[in-house]
Formats: structure tokens, sequence, C-alpha cells
């Protein structure tokens, strides 16, 4: 089933965005090779503005819950359950403000993404390499700090049972609880189930944005018992709407 749908979706976005891949990609790539030339808004809008393109010329309906939830100050670190590949492209479609990404070196070699994660802010963790990792951590860190919105998957993948959700990996939390920064728990619901009738797109993406977990409320505990704490404040919501 996750075979069929991976071909669904790549047929699907490939399909439906031909004309306008060969439109945006070349601009994409001469702005991924010259960063220098173009301000962080103009290089965020135009990274937000296909990934919009994309969503909408697919036929993906996103549905948003819990804007209000939403801390007025940026330094926010957002931890979301993972279901598919759109996920973090649902949280883009909807989060009001920039946000980057942390994600796993692998993931960031494709044609396309490789030059969105470019432009948009991302930080890649190379899992293996304790030494890169650390550094990761560190500038993640230093980023939160200055201001720098950053959305995670703290589950690491999304190969396990589609409706339940995974171990979130504590070494995820290193980062805002040495920034001492609020955390943002996301509840993604259905998205795993988009494309379950082939290249039809079914249920819409939810959205839910759940109250902000403030530093105080953490600075006492270990990485492992925040995980768990995030993860427990998903799963309230994730037992409710994914049946």
């Amino acid at each position: 089933m996750k075979k069929n749908r991976s071909a669904s979706i790549l047929f699907k976005a490939v399909s439906k965005n031909f004309l306008n891949i060969c439109r945006v990609y070349p601009k994409l790539i001469y702005m991924a090779n010259h960063l220098d030339k173009f301000t962080e808004e103009e290089k965020y809008n135009f990274g937000i503005s296909i990934i919009k393109l994309v969503m909408d010329t697919c036929g993906i309906k996103v549905e948003a819950f819990g804007l209000e939830n939403i801390p007025q100050q940026d330094g926010i670190y957002l931890c979301a359950n993972h279901q598919e590949k759109f996920d973090p492209l649902a949280i883009w479609y909807t989060y009001p403000r920039k946000m980057g990404v942390i994600l796993d070196d692998k993931a960031t070699h494709r044609p396309f993404i490789s030059e969105l994660c470019k432009i948009i802010k991302a930080q890649k963790l190379h899992r293996r390499d304790v030494r890169s990792t650390i550094q990761s951590i560190n500038s993640i860190t230093a980023d939160l700090k200055s201001g720098t919105n950053y959305m995670i998957f703290p589950e690491g993948g999304y190969e396990l049972e589609e409706k339940v959700l995974g171990e979130f990996k504590s070494g995820s939390f290193k980062s805002p609880m040495r920034a001492h920064c609020p955390i943002l728990p996301v509840c993604i619901i259905d998205s795993y189930c988009i494309f379950d009738k082939g290249y039809k797109t079914t249920k819409p993406i939810q959205v839910h944005y759940l109250k902000p977990i403030m530093p105080e409320e953490f600075e006492n505990l270990t990485t492992h018992e925040l995980a768990e704490l995030v993860k427990s404040r998903i799963k309230e919501v994730h037992d409710i709407y994914q049946k």
C-alpha cells in the first residue's frame, strides 16, 4: 500500500505540475545557486509559493485548527507527528509566519527538495555522524535563540503503522531545552490516506495546532520526559480524530 501510495503521489505531483515545473524549476535552481542575490524574504516567499502551487494543483485540501495557539513571538520549536511526505508541506501551507525545517540529510538530495532546502531555512541531520549531529544541535539552538522557527518530526519517519504514533526520539529535544524556547505540538490527521484511492484525492489533511508548552513547564524534565510529554499532548488529539 505504501509503495502504491508513494507512486500515486509522485505521479500526480509531476503530471499535474509538468508545465509549472518547466516554468519555476529553472528559477528555483538559479536562486538556490545564487543565494546572495536575493533577500531572505524573496527566497522564502518563492519557496512557499511553489509549495502552495503543488498542493493546489494536486487538489490536496488542508484544514488548519488552533491557529490561535501559535505564540506571537518567534523562536518556536514546532513538533508534529509524521504520516506522509506532504506533512511538512501542510504545515508550510497553513503556518502564518516563516518556518524552517529540520530533516534527515538523506531526504535533502532529491531534485527539487534539494533546492527548496537551500532557499527555505533547513537544518540537515546526519544521524550516523556524531560530530555533525552535535554541530547541527548547536546551530539549531543558536537559531532558536535568535528567533528562527523550526519544525521537526520527532518520530524520524513514517514507516510504522499509519494510525499509531511512533516513538518520539529524545535527541530531538536537546535544542529547545538549551534555547529555553516554546514548543508547539502539532497533530496531523489523515495525511496518510489522501491518495488511498489511486490518483484521486480523498480526505483533507488536518493540521491541529495545540497549546504551546512553555519553557517553565519543561525546565526540570529530561529530554526523554519532554519527548513523552509532547507525544502525550499530540496523542490526546490524535486519538479523537484518527479513527
